[in-house]
């Protein structure tokens, strides 16, 4: 009997070591620029085969893509699958953005409301690891682009994450989708 509870209790041990080491995995720190300690920087394959939403004010949309480390992700017109390995590397996790149209506005509206974004979204960084970053935003009027978002907090190594994400397309991925690259810089201090 003594040697069953001395194997219960090795056990027992022996799992929480283990759940400790991939706690530890999960929380370990983003990767962040050397130079920089407070930015991150990824690539984002986004796929048009997950879109949906409607055209309409106040429509819903959501989107998927695959996350990338940074400089994977060719330029210009590209063949890229987002949720293929590109030149063997694998996606680093998923990214989500899903919205809600504000536009367009009735005719007389138009130009009451010129300075609006066409739409508002939030924008959700899966890690395969388990860590997670969530940001909030709207595109840039004039060109479409995301814009700035702030960064709305995380799961894991970005728990208590505040600061803001840019972003610029770079080229298209075989499913018509931008290619993309994220700059994520967090205010210092804000990640535990």
């Amino acid at each position: 009997m003594k040697c069953i509870s001395r194997i219960a209790v090795f056990a027992a041990v022996a799992a929480i070591f283990v759940g400790v080491a991939g706690v530890a995995t999960i929380f370990a720190p983003p990767e962040l620029n050397a130079a920089t300690p407070n930015i991150a920087t990824y690539d984002i394959a986004c796929d048009c085969r997950t879109g949906v939403g409607g055209p309409n004010r106040g429509d819903p949309f959501i989107i998927t893509g695959k996350i990338f480390p940074a400089g994977t992700l060719p330029t210009g017109p590209a063949t890229n699958d987002p949720t293929q390995p590109v030149n063997g590397v694998q996606p680093i996790g998923t990214w989500t953005c899903r919205g809600q149209n504000a536009a367009p506005f009735p005719g007389p509206l138009v130009d009451a409301y010129g300075t609006s974004p066409f739409a508002y979204f939030d924008w959700h960084f899966v890690f395969n690891d388990g860590r997670g970053l969530n940001a909030a935003g709207y595109p840039t009027v004039a060109t479409g682009e995301a814009g700035a978002l702030s960064v709305t907090g995380g799961i894991g190594a970005f728990f208590g994450a505040a600061g803001e994400i840019r972003s610029a397309s770079f080229g298209v991925n075989a499913t018509g989708c931008p290619n993309f690259r994220v700059n994520i810089s967090f205010r210092p201090g804000s990640l535990q």
